[in-house]
């Protein structure tokens, strides 16, 4: 391969998956299924921090978008009652009942779907 298809392959490969790429919901329950299979070992797994990383990132963008939606005076997306909080066996069983094309979304997308659902204003 002459050098310009190896430069031009690395560029395609970079913008086809950024490392900064949103892992999808498909992708966060396809890494968590041995995790919830074995919560035993779930602590030691590698994929343990990357999973935890993902939600808390999800969660943090989420408490921001909504606190941006309160000051704008917008409908808040979801109404969750103060001092509660949801579970992350609550956020995988909603989660879990995604469609399909949920799945596919980001986490933090199929993230306030769930939470929507659960806690509707």
């Amino acid at each position: 391969m002459s050098r310009k298809t190896l430069i031009a392959l690395a560029i395609t490969l970079g913008l086809a998956a950024p490392a900064s790429a949103a892992m999808t919901v498909g992708t966060f329950l396809a890494k968590a299924a041995p995790l919830r299979a074995n919560p035993f070992t779930a602590l030691t797994n590698p994929d343990y921090p990357v999973l935890k990383a993902e939600a808390d990132a999800a969660t943090r963008q989420l408490r921001a978008e909504g606190a941006a939606r309160v000051a704008a005076g917008k409908t808040p997306i979801a109404c969750m009652p103060e001092g509660e909080t949801i579970g992350i066996l609550q956020m995988l069983g909603g989660l879990d009942a995604l469609s399909p094309a949920e799945k596919k979304l980001p986490l933090k997308d199929g993230y306030v779907r769930v939470l929507a659902k659960t806690y509707p204003c």
